[in-house]
């Protein structure tokens, strides 16, 4: 005899678009800030000047530090990588 067991498995497809638009949020933040120290003059901002920009968002945004951390200096890696003074904003497709 053989037995068919089906079970429902919870999809986290909510959880994961929350945490991808805080992500696109800490992204389009350091975008715009480095479209503000171009417009004004200032020292381009590095990665770690925009960790201690994003600091304390964690709560609010519902995504760890580290993640905060690790999407600002990818944004400042890539584009010193391509050579750009900004890069495009992220969001829905």
């Amino acid at each position: 005899m053989i037995f068919v067991y089906r079970y429902r498995v919870k999809s986290l497809n909510g959880l994961l678009n929350k945490q991808s638009r805080a992500v696109n949020y800490v992204w389009n933040f350091c975008n715009d800030t480095q479209k503000h120290a171009l417009k004004w003059g200032k020292k381009w901002p590095t990665g770690f000047d925009l960790n201690v920009l994003t600091t304390g968002s964690s709560k609010e945004l519902g995504i760890h530090s580290g993640t905060i951390n690790a999407t600002c200096e990818q944004y400042a890696k890539s584009r010193s990588q391509h050579r750009r003074p900004y890069l495009r904003y992220r969001g829905r497709k």
